[in-house]
């Protein structure tokens, strides 16, 4: 079969391709300005007739030319007439009924099975469809960039907590890159997931301005955990009055089992909006049933924005230049901290934040931030003194002088340049004093968090004079700080279901968590005890109860049949009480817990398991200190359970 596509291609200028799996993007193949070879596998992957278009389409063409039904040269990826009479042919001489020329399920199933791989050639100045190059005169081949569909596992699943992000930006500036205006985030349960089809419209509010989409924003675009997986012209909706949807099909994000996937939809605006365009509000919003989903197993379902998903936004003329706060991609989670009983402890990061200019350069006199504590001391006791940095770069250092729970640090003249449209990142870093000091307010257990915010004595101008005044702020995650060194990350969080297999025999769900606890200076006593504590508040962590958790549950009566909590490795200090993690190593814990459905039969529900905090120790005799911070990514998936 290879060697008679290759004699075709040698003749007609084309390269057959075949596919693995394949889903059509949503708008025109880019032109190629390099020549790349690659080799992919796929799999036609919908049902095509007249007037189909597509890489598929010039993928079909080219291989039933391949197989030596007749299609003139050059397929241009438009199912016509010709088209449909090869397909026709095909079905024919292969014994498939009706033979209407119709690409469905039959036919498909039937090409897949006999396709192969081969390779795809992209030549330079070839755009989608053409048949030569605008630039070399070569023939061209498939240009079509495709997006490959990953292959599901899992039984039958669906999407859960189906719900809004707020992660989005409400004012847009003419000529701004894409900008994300709506999001929704969705689980995938017992079942990787693939969401084919996602509608989004554009709602233009009555009263002034332009009905047509294009004069505020270029592109439409779709995105799923910072990979686009389509993109639309604004012009290309369809328009409902000042109404346009946009569908974009294919698209196959998967989400795996277990896993959470983030939508966001991003416009870009215009380059230049007319007057009487400017701000203008449209509203971005997944419609009813807006998003279809595929399981492993085929099923297909829609699906709703729980609450209903819709955020307005406007584009406006671009005069003064703006900053905008928003959080840096190293800042630190909620964490617990070593700090020194006798000495300063330096070089703790509270917080890292980005500013970004839009419209104009932008120029940073002084930046206020604001640090404090939760714990009711007086600040100066915590904190000897507050540095500003960019990069490895200290700006400026303040000392703590306030003797109430906060203090604002206005680090003036650093004159920092922000050019239009780039981002700066900063960071608030702080030296604490010694912790546990006789007369100190400051003790183990206590925390220390940083908040930057438009309001403020903040001193910026565009690069016209005009005053800037930022908008957004960061609040800082807590850090908690001790005198015994102690690391805890997450390892992993699985679970394994048995169905109840008699009449009013219960599902059972056995969940586990690993996590590593890493020791400082001191060895670490860690409790040999699991508590449900019915909550998953960091405040319910009591210092009795060992390793503590919570579990989720939604329409259901779950009882815990089973706990318990194992370490990877074998430690001749363990015993049944308590585990030790010797100072400067590593223990692997796992905690496992046994939930079984119980109820009325037909009762269905989800549950899930959560880490909420443990309590150690330096000693066996004083396992009494809580660990609590930055647990929050330490559970499970909510698993389906019934009552049969």
């Amino acid at each position: 079969m290879i060697a008679k596509i290759a004699a075709v291609v040698a003749g007609l200028g084309l390269v057959a391709m075949s596919f693995a799996s394949f889903a059509v993007p949503a708008q025109a193949a880019e032109v190629m300005t390099t020549t790349t070879t690659t080799t992919t596998t796929t799999t036609f992957a919908r049902d095509l007739t007249i007037g189909s278009t597509g890489a598929d389409v010039t993928a079909l063409q080219s291989w039933l030319i391949g197989k030596g039904f007749s299609i003139p040269a050059g397929a241009t990826g438009y199912f016509g007439a010709q088209t449909r009479a090869a397909v026709s042919a095909y079905q024919a001489a292969n014994g498939i009924s009706p033979t209407a020329g119709y690409f469905g399920p039959k036919t498909r199933a039937m090409v897949n099975a006999a396709a192969g791989g081969s390779t795809v050639s992209t030549v330079p100045g070839c755009t989608a469809g053409a048949a030569f190059s605008s630039t070399t005169g070569q023939a061209c081949g498939s240009s079509t960039t495709t997006t490959t569909t990953s292959s599901l596992s899992g039984g039958a699943g669906k999407l859960k907590n189906v719900d809004s992000l707020g992660d989005v930006e409400s004012d847009l500036k003419e000529g701004d890159s894409a900008t994300k205006v709506l999001g929704f985030s969705a689980d995938a349960q017992d079942s990787d997931v693939a969401v084919q089809r996602v509608d989004v419209t554009l709602s233009i509010a009555a009263g002034s301005g332009s009905a047509s989409a294009n004069k505020y924003v270029d592109t439409v675009s779709l995105y799923q955990d910072g990979k686009k997986l389509a993109s639309m012209d604004a012009s290309a909706g369809d328009k409902n009055g000042r109404v346009w949807t946009y569908r974009f099909s294919d698209v196959n994000g998967v989400i795996r089992e277990g896993k959470t996937g983030n939508f966001y939809v991003e416009v870009t605006p215009v380059s230049s909006v007319g007057s009487s365009e400017s701000a203008v509000v449209l509203t971005a919003a997944i419609p009813t049933d807006g998003i279809r989903a595929v399981d492993a197993e085929g099923v297909s379902e829609t699906y709703s924005v729980t609450g209903g998903s819709s955020e307005t936004f406007a584009v406006s003329t671009a005069t003064d230049g703006t900053l905008t706060i928003n959080e840096g991609s190293s800042n630190p989670k909620s964490s617990t901290v070593k700090a020194d009983a006798n000495n300063t402890t330096e070089d703790i990061t509270l917080l890292s934040f980005n500013l970004k200019a839009k419209n104009q350069d932008v120029t940073v006199h002084d930046l206020p931030v604001v640090v404090a504590t939760n714990s009711g001391g007086i600040l100066s006791d915590y904190v000897q003194s507050v540095k500003l940095m960019k990069g490895s770069t200290v700006l400026k250092s303040k000392s703590a002088t306030s003797t109430g729970v906060s203090q604002t640090f206005t680090f003036d003249n650093i004159d920092q340049d922000i050019s239009k449209d780039d981002t700066s990142t900063y960071s608030v870093v702080v030296a604490v004093r010694k912790i546990d000091a006789s007369g100190s307010t400051f003790t183990s257990g206590d925390t220390l968090m940083a908040t930057v915010s438009g309001a403020g004595a903040w001193d910026v101008e565009d690069a016209n004079g005009s005053s800037v005044t930022p908008t957004g702020s960061l609040v800082g995650n807590a850090v908690t700080f001790q005198q015994t060194g102690i690391t805890v990350t997450k390892t992993d969080a699985s679970y394994s279901k048995t169905v109840g297999q008699n009449a009013n025999e219960g599902d059972k769900v056995q969940y586990s968590i690993s996590f590593k606890v890493t020791a400082g200076d001191d060895d670490l006593f860690i409790k040999n005890a699991v508590t449900n504590l019915g909550s998953t508040s960091p405040s319910a962590v009591t210092t009795s109860g060992g390793v503590q958790y919570a579990t989720t549950t939604s329409s259901t009566a779950s009882t815990t049949s089973a706990t318990n909590l194992s370490v990877a490795d074998f430690n001749s200090s363990d015993t049944s009480s308590y585990f030790k993690v010797p100072s400067g190593t590593t223990r692997t814990f796992t905690l496992n817990v046994t939930l079984t459905e119980t109820g009325a039969t037909g009762s269905t529900g989800y549950a899930g398991v959560q880490l909420v905090g443990f309590d150690y120790g330096t000693s066996t005799a004083a396992i009494t200190t809580k660990y609590t911070s930055g647990l929050d990514t330490f559970k499970t998936a909510d698993v389906s359970m019934s009552v049969h």
